[in-house]
């Protein structure tokens, strides 16, 4: 044969196992797993076309179309769900950051609040010995001023 009636031949049975592949997928199965596509055609056409000394070494799709905008329907709809997952893990995040900071913070006013408590409980520790003290003085000054009095009037 002619190579281009070899030609014709390889197409046109690569092209009827694409069809009978095409047959069993849904379009979204084409449209997101091209690869499983193409290994496919590869099994299923590899063996017919190895009968006319031809090997599939490498099929890829390079683009999928269609007349009615059926697929770019498909990825304005998987653009909206990321979009709107995106949208709910913000959201989650923010409400987690959110619980977060005000545990922090009522953590740190926790311990702020402590902090004061033994900071006035210690104040009024101080004061109270501070006083005690003053009352030690002043009880001595008294009882100096007294023995100083006494002796003057001993001595007169």
């Amino acid at each position: 044969k002619q190579w281009y009636q070899r030609r014709v031949a390889i197409t046109a049975g690569i092209e009827g196992h694409f069809r009978a592949i095409l047959g069993t997928m849904t379009v979204e199965e084409i449209y997101s797993d091209r690869e499983g596509f193409a290994k496919n055609v590869r099994a299923i056409a590899g063996p017919d076309v190895s009968k006319m000394g031809i090997r599939i070494i490498s099929f890829v799709i390079q683009n999928i179309t269609d007349n009615v905008d059926y697929l770019k329907s498909l990825g304005v709809k998987r653009a909206a769900e990321v979009k709107r997952d995106a949208d709910v893990g913000v959201a989650k995040s923010t409400a987690e950051s959110g619980i977060k900071t005000s545990e922090a913070e009522r953590q740190h006013m926790e311990a702020k609040y402590s902090c004061d408590s033994l900071i006035a409980e210690n104040k009024k520790t101080y004061e109270m010995k501070q006083a005690e003290f003053n009352q030690e003085v002043n009880r001595s000054k008294a009882e100096a001023e007294l023995a100083y009095d006494l002796q003057a009037a001993k001595v007169r």
